[in-house]
């Protein structure tokens, strides 16, 4: 599986021999590492133009690898964006999901 990179403002994302790797560049170090067939993204709207894109595992293989939630339950890390900026990481997960024969919600 070829390389896949993602930057944009404090955020960088990669995959990498099936292995996908988050990175914030912030005061707080934390990172994200985990199978790509286990990947699980659920974007939640907020006020002021954010969006909060919160990952963690999936529970079952075959969930969507992006979607919309109301809930961050069960999941691991947050980065907050930009609503504006949404669709660049939604379009980087629809690769994704290419990648890891899995499906993407609307």
């Amino acid at each position: 599986m070829e390389s896949k990179i993602f930057e944009h403002d404090s955020v960088h994302m990669r995959v990498d021999h099936g292995i996908f790797e988050l990175f914030r560049r912030n005061r707080i170090i934390g990172s994200y590492r985990t199978p790509l067939s286990w990947v699980k993204v659920r974007a939640e709207a907020r006020k002021g133009g954010l969006t909060r894109l919160h990952f963690g595992n999936v529970e079952e293989l075959d969930e969507p690898i992006y979607a919309s939630t109301t809930s961050s339950r069960h999941l691991l890390v947050t980065v907050e964006i930009q609503t504006t900026d949404e669709p660049l990481y939604r379009a980087f997960f629809a690769e994704l999901a290419l990648l890891s024969e899995r499906p993407i919600a609307s």
